[in-house]
C-alpha cells in the first residue's frame, strides 16, 4: 500500500507544524502521509519497519540547531529524500539557518507560517524533488559573504562564464517571466503584465528554477542578468 504513497517527515516539537497545517495539506494531497517527531532515531525504525522512503523531511529551525551533527545521518539514511529547514516567525535566528545551509546537506528553508496557498505550493516542489527559499531570506542570507549568489557565479562561470547554457533552454514565453523577475516584479504584476493567472505563472516559475539547475528565482534573476550583461559586452 505504502509504495502508492509520498510520505513528509516533520522533525521537531509538534507545536511546529500545527494540526490545521498537516489537515489542510493532507486535503490538498490525499496521497500524503506526515510523520512528526522529535525523536530522530525512533523514526527512522519506524521508516525500516513499515520500509517507508520519505520524499521530503521537514527539520525544525530548533531542532537542527541543538542538533546539526545529526544531518549527515539524514543525508544517509534517505539520500533522495528533500531536506528543508523549518522556522516560525521572523528570522530571529539567521546565524542558525546559514549554519544548517553552510553544511551543503540542507539547501531548503520554508516559513511555516507563510500564507497558506504559497506554503502548500512549496511544499509540493519539495516533494516533488525542487526547491524552495523566501527571496527575502536569500537578501538577508547575501548580506553576509553572498553565499547563493557567489553559488550561482560559480555555475555561470563553469558554462563559459556567459550563462548561455543556463538561459537558452527557456522557451519565449518562460524568457519573458524571467525577465520580469530580474527586473523585481512579483507574481500578482507578472500575471497581470502577461495576462497569466498567478498559478500559470507559479508553474513557469518552477519550470525556470528546474531547467536552469538553481535553486530559486533569486539565482535565475541573477544567472538572467549576467547573461544580459555577457550579450551587451560581446557587442
Amino acid at each position: 500500500m505504502s509504495d502508492h504513497l509520498r510520505h513528509l517527515f516533520f522533525i521537531g516539537p509538534g507545536d511546529k507544524f500545527p494540526k490545521p497545517l498537516e489537515n489542510a495539506l493532507l486535503r490538498e494531497l490525499p496521497d500524503l502521509v506526515v510523520q512528526v517527531s522529535t525523536d530522530w532515531k525512533a523514526l527512522v525504525k519506524k521508516a525500516a519497519r513499515e520500509k517507508v522512503l520519505p520524499a521530503l523531511i521537514l527539520v525544525d529551525e530548533g531542532f537542527g540547531a541543538a542538533n546539526a551533527n545529526l544531518l549527515p545521518e539524514f543525508r544517509e539514511k534517505f539520500p533522495n529524500a528533500v531536506l528543508c529547514l523549518t522556522f516560525n516567525g521572523e528570522y530571529g535566528s539567521r546565524q542558525h539557518i546559514r549554519d544548517c545551509l553552510n553544511t551543503g546537506i540542507i539547501n531548503n528553508v520554508i516559513p511555516m507560517n507563510l500564507r497558506l496557498d504559497l506554503w502548500l505550493y512549496a511544499i509540493q516542489i519539495m516533494l516533488q524533488g525542487g526547491s524552495y527559499m523566501p527571496p527575502d531570506l536569500v537578501e538577508l542570507l547575501e548580506a553576509g559573504p553572498s553565499m547563493r549568489l557567489e553559488k550561482t557565479r560559480n555555475l555561470v562561470d563553469a558554462r563559459n562564464s556567459s550563462g548561455a547554457d543556463l538561459v537558452n533552454s527557456l522557451t519565449p514565453r518562460e524568457l519573458e517571466v524571467l525577465a520580469l523577475i530580474a527586473q523585481g516584479h512579483q507574481n500578482k504584476n507578472i500575471a497581470a503584465n502577461l495576462s497569466l493567472s498567478e498559478h500559470t505563472i507559479k508553474l513557469h516559475i518552477h519550470h525556470i528554477i528546474s531547467k536552469m539547475g538553481v535553486s530559486n528565482r533569486t539565482e535565475a534573476a541573477a544567472a538572467y542578468l549576467q547573461f544580459q550583461r555577457s550579450r551587451k559586452g560581446g557587442r
